[in-house]
């Protein structure tokens, strides 16, 4: 019989983890269209840039834990320690320079940049309704 598991996870969780960047996305898109009819396009222009940051904030966070945890525990905190600073000042960069010059539409990029809030409480939903039997 053949394993078709990854070395580091079951292929639920691949499955899971490769489905919600496009998850992100599509819904970022849904809420976009929904915006763009309800106030303008800009708006709904920063609702699929937040949700496309938010993707690739997503595949990166993704990646470099798979790649952290695979290494020895002293350079994983050392590496993870300076990656997950970057990402952090990265994400602030963005919210800043949207702050500055386009604040008028800092609450549309929050909202698609908060889709995945949405995703992974489906993807929650999902799995948990999967169980057979509750633990304590």
């Amino acid at each position: 019989m053949e394993n078709n598991t990854q070395s580091n996870g079951d292929p639920l969780e691949e499955k899971i983890l490769k489905r919600i960047p496009r998850e992100i996305l599509g819904l970022s898109l849904l809420m976009a269209i929904v915006v763009t009819f309800l106030f303008n396009i800009g708006a709904g222009f920063f609702v699929l840039v937040g949700g496309t940051v938010s993707t690739l904030n997503f595949i990166w966070l993704n990646q470099t834990l798979s790649k952290v945890l695979l290494r020895e525990k002293r350079k994983a905190l050392k590496t993870s320690g300076i990656v997950f600073g970057l990402r952090l000042v990265l994400i602030l960069a963005i919210f800043f320079i949207i702050i500055f010059f386009f604040s008028n539409k800092i609450i549309a990029f929050a909202a698609g940049f908060s889709s995945i809030i949405g995703v992974l409480l489906f993807e929650a939903v999902t799995v948990m309704s999967r169980l057979k039997t509750w633990k304590n």
